[in-house]
């Protein structure tokens, strides 16, 4: 049993004084306590919302993650084309946009006068872009290799196309050229398509037999069949420009089907011999290569078209005197809604005008070089670098003549100039390559032992092990 303690004051001096010590200092810590009391409960919620915060970003951070693995396996799904087709197609609304505004300001003294509206030949040409538009993505959306088992029969009816070109009644003669087959009151070109069928002939020819292109026969007879039987009916109509334009995208598809370097220049050196042949053959197109070289020796004469076309890129410097402010569209500049649409353009938007319409080719160009590259189908490949060859090296052979840099060719420059064929080809033919941007066949290898037992299995009908 405990024993009683003594009152305070009982207690020693010395042991009182500690107590009240004691005493006054809990009396002074107290506040604090009560602070630190009304403190806690406000560090203890500080540090619920950081929990909750640190959950939240976790949370956050985890569905980033999620969405970035859908994002990666959407890409994997996806063929690798994709990005190319999107530029491809950018690319090609640029040039259609821009070649129509430039269509209309050309064009709209010639249709006044002609037809008293300066509509007229506007909306025509709307109308085809707008049906080539339509075509376009329709024929993006079918498997290009369908083009590799009509290759043949479409060369023999663009063949048949470019005879009845020739034939009086049938083919349409304008300044001493057949060029034009009339049907249903619109013009259509034949020589246009035979670009595009060309070059499906000579492709589906070297997927068919791939090493023939190594080898010296072999090499001339794909260029043979590819420019000769075509080339030569052109040629009759006469249009020596569309010849060279179907020979430069037919070249393409040999250099991307790996053809010599000997032969390359072998054939370099007796298509020039032929060229200069054909140029001196013909009185107009020695005129136009003596135009070429001095054109202002007679600038009334041969030598009009490409003066005319120089003073209209001169005139509008590096700005250009405004859109529809051409004087050159009067009258004094020849063809100016077809192959000198270019003198317009630099008339009009100067310097940078042009600078933008060649920034717009290279961006084709790119576009449809990459898709080419990337293709791993011998076909598809070939396809579209030919394809992408014609419509690109068309646009520079026409600028290059307006600039006066190569003799004047007669071509139109492509998705610009006034013309309902070569502006539904060349959008039919933007279409192909873009189905050969995203079309699964492209990034798969068929090894030859597996295409030979899928032959097998067509031929006989049943399976083999």
């Amino acid at each position: 049993m405990s024993q009683p303690q003594p009152p305070a004051w009982l207690n020693p001096p010395s042991e009182r004084r500690q107590g009240e010590r004691r005493a006054s200092a809990d009396r002074r810590a107290q506040p604090a306590r009560r602070a630190a009391a009304r403190r806690a409960p406000a560090a203890g919620s500080e540090t619920a919302e950081r929990r909750s915060q640190r959950e939240r970003r976790g949370q956050a951070e985890r569905r980033s993650q999620s969405e970035r693995r859908a994002v990666q396996r959407r890409r994997a799904a996806q063929p690798p084309g994709v990005a190319e087709r999107r530029y491809l197609l950018v690319a090609t609304i640029l040039l259609l946009i821009y070649g129509l505004v430039m269509a209309y300001s050309a064009s709209s003294a010639k249709a006044y006068f002609a037809y008293g509206t300066s509509w007229y030949l506007f909306e025509r040409q709307l109308v085809y872009a707008l049906v080539g538009v339509v075509a376009m993505f329709v024929v993006a959306r079918v498997d290009y290799t369908w083009w590799r088992r009509l290759a043949l029969p479409l060369a023999l009816f663009v063949g048949l196309l470019l005879v009845a070109v020739l034939v009086p009644g049938i083919g349409s003669q304008i300044n001493g050229a057949r060029r034009w087959i009339i049907v249903g009151g619109q013009s259509v070109t034949p020589s246009e398509f035979a670009k595009i069928a060309a070059v499906m002939l000579v492709a589906a020819l070297i997927a068919e037999r791939p090493a023939d292109v190594l080898r010296g026969r072999g090499f001339l007879r794909l260029f043979a069949l590819g420019v000769v039987p075509a080339g030569g009916l052109i040629m009759l109509e006469p249009d020596l420009g569309t010849t060279m334009v179907l020979t430069l995208a037919v070249v393409s598809v040999l250099v991307a089907a790996g053809a010599r370097l000997r032969h390359l220049v072998t054939l370099g050196m007796a298509g020039a011999l032929t060229v200069l042949a054909l140029i001196i053959v013909e009185p107009y197109r020695m005129q136009r290569l003596t135009a070429f070289i001095d054109p202002w020796r007679d600038p009334t004469g041969p030598g009009m078209q490409t003066v005319q076309s120089l003073i209209s890129i001169a005139s509008g410097r590096i700005f250009g005197v405004g859109l529809g402010n051409s004087i050159q569209k009067f009258g004094y500049l020849p063809e100016q809604t077809t192959d000198s649409i270019t003198g317009i353009i630099g008339e009009e938007l100067g310097l940078l005008g042009l600078l933008a319409l060649i920034g717009f080719y290279v961006f084709l160009a790119w576009a449809g070089y990459r898709i080419a590259l990337s293709c791993r189908e011998l076909f598809g490949k070939l396809l579209a670098t030919g394809i992408v060859t014609a419509v690109v090296g068309q646009a520079f052979i026409n600028i290059a003549a307006a600039l006066g840099l190569l003799p004047l060719t007669g071509i139109p420059l492509p998705l610009v100039s006034l013309g309902g064929t070569s502006l539904l080809v060349v959008l039919i033919g933007i279409g192909i390559v873009a189905n050969i941007a995203t079309n699964r066949r492209s990034y798969i290898v068929v090894s030859p032992e597996r295409r030979s037992s899928a032959h097998r299995r067509r031929r006989d009908g049943r399976a083999h092990d």
